[in-house]
């Protein structure tokens, strides 16, 4: 890679962190974050900060490994012994994420040129999948897009240490990868590497028994594996598998939204099995949340999708005449940042260039002001757009009806009332604690701090 290069792709992967960073930051400080999950991930890393189990109050948990297992986050922990909080999560999360656009490059470099290549870089850093995922607060998946990238880099080049510490660590990230790795075995079967794709598909299988059949059940409070439910009904009829993966609609238009804003080049390219697990695993789910473009379940594919596609479009070039390879690798990477950027619609890294993103309503500043005066080691109930900004302690909850008692109540109604149903449902929760004895503290430009 020449300086010019290198110098091109740091202002590439500065501008995506910067702008991934802004955005979550402003959402935060404005109250569009949400307990789940931002609130969550804060508090289990302040636990791992102090050397103490990842346990979460919020969402129920003695140790949240129980939930999923993805011991990764232990690296966000050194970051708490600095600056705890949610925006140290938000602001590594930006990085993580602007990071994967290197070996990403790196990949693409090695099929097209220069100019071309950095211009897919873009796309990739544009894709809706990770967009979606630096909106959607901050979770373990903030290391998958890297982590696969470079998975992807070491098994091209074949650099197979490197290959199975990423591999490693990718499986650290979340159990959901198990099935990736079989793909990649599969991959690396059809393309010569017996051995290397044996041991994967060998190791995946092993994994699994050891994460989804015997840890994380350990360190679950119920003794089991709590998504084994989101299949029950692939798992009774498996015959109707075939209809499930495209019913309802919404399923076939995420995967096209999948291939669409690398115009489906994708698809010419072999590493496109690697989309294989994420098809089965999200439209087999009986959870509509894994259906469509929302949230940040899309983030892992997008390093997938954007090599594929490079790779698929040097080779669609290399069957084209003399002079008209080089004419549509610059017209389809050029073609790619501009859907990228707009596709599926409303993209989220657009607010970062409109004012009102950075404007704080005067509720939002009272809501500051008045949160900076509750005790950090008084026990909250507070709505979920309220918990990340007070999740650093030991207890906290979200509002609803089956909230415990706590030290003190919070809710304001000037902000999103989720998971009440509306405001008028949000003030019968906060008159129900009042006939149960709680005081008003302070109630202020919306807000209502109540105190046991």
């Amino acid at each position: 890679m020449s300086r010019s290069e290198r110098w091109t792709l740091g202002l590439v992967v500065t501008f995506f962190a910067v702008g991934y960073g802004v955005y979550g930051l402003f959402r935060h400080w404005n109250f569009g974050s949400s307990a789940f999950d931002l609130g969550i991930f804060d508090q289990i890393v302040w636990h791992l900060s102090r050397f103490e189990p990842p346990s979460s109050s919020i969402r129920g948990f003695s140790n949240f490994l129980g939930d999923h297992f993805f011991p990764i986050i232990v690296g966000f922990a050194p970051l708490y012994w600095i600056r705890p909080g949610a925006e140290t999560l938000i602001v590594a999360q930006a990085v993580l994420l602007a990071a994967s656009i290197a070996p990403v490059f790196l990949f693409i470099r090695r099929r097209i040129p220069s100019a071309p290549a950095i211009a897919l870089a873009i796309a990739y850093g544009c894709f809706w999948g990770l967009q979606r995922a630096m909106a959607f607060d901050v979770h373990e998946t903030a290391f998958a897009p890297l982590l696969i990238a470079t998975v992807i880099l070491a098994m091209d080049q074949r650099r197979w240490t490197l290959f199975w510490i990423a591999v490693a660590a990718m499986l650290s990230v979340k159990e959901d990868h198990l099935p990736l790795l079989t793909a990649i075995g599969v991959y690396l079967l059809l393309a010569g590497e017996r051995r290397q794709g044996g041991i994967a598909i060998a190791a995946s299988a092993v994994a699994s028994f050891l994460i989804v059949g015997v840890i994380v059940p350990a360190l679950n409070d119920t003794g089991v594996y709590g998504y084994s439910s989101a299949y029950v009904n692939v798992a009774a009829r498996p015959w109707t598998a075939p209809v499930l993966l495209v019913t309802p609609a919404l399923k076939v238009a995420t995967a096209l939204l999948w291939f669409a804003p690398f115009l489906f080049m994708s698809l010419a390219s072999p590493l496109v099995i690697l989309v294989a697990p994420f098809v089965l695993t999200r439209f087999l789910s009986d959870s509509p949340n894994h259906w469509s473009t929302v949230f940040h379940y899309s983030a892992p594919l997008a390093p997938i999708i954007a090599m594929s596609a490079a790779d698929g479009l040097a080779r669609i070039a290399r069957r084209l005449p003399a002079r008209a390879p080089h004419r549509t690798i610059v017209g389809a990477a050029a073609a790619s940042v501009i859907l990228s950027a707009f596709l599926p619609g409303r993209q989220p890294l657009w607010r970062i260039f409109a004012p009102g993103h950075y404007a704080a309503s005067d509720a939002a500043r009272v809501g500051r002001h008045i949160l900076a005066t509750i005790p950090a080691d008084a026990s909250v109930v507070a709505q979920a757009a309220i918990v990340p900004h007070l999740s650093l302690r030991t207890r906290i909850h979200v509002l609803d009806a089956g909230a415990p008692d706590a030290d003190f109540v919070i809710a304001a109604d000037t902000l999103s009332p989720w998971p009440a149903a509306g405001p008028d449902e949000l003030r019968a929760l906060i008159e129900q604690r009042k006939a149960n004895g709680y005081t008003v503290a302070i109630q202020e430009s919306g807000w209502t701090i109540l105190r046991r």
